[in-house]
């Protein structure tokens, strides 16, 4: 992961700490540190960045390597909330995402989110109860996968009560499949 992403990571590190930017590694990076090794391409960012800073954001982001991949920049953010930046650096190059935090959920995520070592760098990350109530609300099964790996390497750390909590919430306001159903079964299949 060092040699792949270091470069990546520390110049994310100095644009958010540059910018005072709260923000929380999320996604593959974070199932690397929780749940069970895989391969991931790309580092997903959740950041507290108010709409009207964007701009500023990205000419400071470009100051550190990272370019916008979309033409159009700014109606994909007004789209989707999401800055996905090529990364190049030198010799590195890389990809990440970044999230812009939009409700409760993904402001929580941030300011629960606590030093970690991601590979040579301390990086903010999401604690592994807010990364299970970010990726339950996904079907994909590459998602149910980290689910399950992340449920069975931690178990017995996590407070399930939270996690809980969160979903129930979700589940008043959700129509679809209740989530905290889904969760106490995956609770459920992973012991031994």
């Amino acid at each position: 992961m060092n040699a792949l992403f270091g470069s990546q990571f520390k110049a994310l590190k100095v644009l958010f700490n540059t910018l005072k930017i709260k923000y929380a590694v999320i996604g593959g990076m974070a199932v690397l540190l929780y749940g069970e090794p895989r391969l991931t391409l790309d580092i997903d960012v959740s950041a507290a960045i108010a709409k009207a800073d964007v701009g500023k954001f990205l000419l400071m982001a470009k100051r550190f390597g990272f370019r916008p991949i979309p033409n159009n920049i700014m109606r994909f953010i007004a789209k989707t909330n999401v800055i996905p930046l090529r990364y190049s650096k030198g010799t590195s190059i890389g990809r990440c995402d970044i999230i812009i935090a939009q409700n409760a959920i993904e402001q929580e995520t941030i300011e629960r989110a606590r030093p970690k070592k991601v590979g040579s760098v301390n990086m903010c990350v999401v604690s592994a109860e807010d990364l299970i109530i970010h990726k339950i609300t996904s079907s994909r099964p590459r998602d149910r996968e980290d689910l399950a790996g992340i449920i069975r390497r931690q178990k017995g750390k996590l407070d399930l009560e939270y996690i809980r909590r969160w979903l129930r919430k979700i589940d008043r306001v959700n129509a679809g499949p209740k989530l905290t159903g889904v969760f106490d079964n995956l609770v459920k299949s992973s012991r031994p």
